[in-house]
């Protein structure tokens, strides 16, 4: 685990399942959500950003949201 520079974003479901995105030093993000961490680049994080958000436009589209 390397040290936080910052919390990008933080936020609770309905669940009650906890989520954070961390900035840490050496340039990586982790994502936390409940018990799953997830470890990556700048670029490895922009590329999965812009995957979930033309995700949720597909979803929008496809269930009329």
């Amino acid at each position: 685990m390397g040290i936080v520079e910052s919390a990008l974003s933080e936020f609770e479901l309905s669940d009650g399942t906890e989520y954070t995105v961390e900035y840490n030093e050496g340039d990586i993000i982790h994502i936390h959500a409940g018990p799953l961490r997830i470890e990556c680049s700048e670029k490895e994080f922009q590329e999965f950003a812009d995957a979930t958000e033309d995700a949720l436009l597909q979803l929008r589209e496809e269930k009329n949201l």
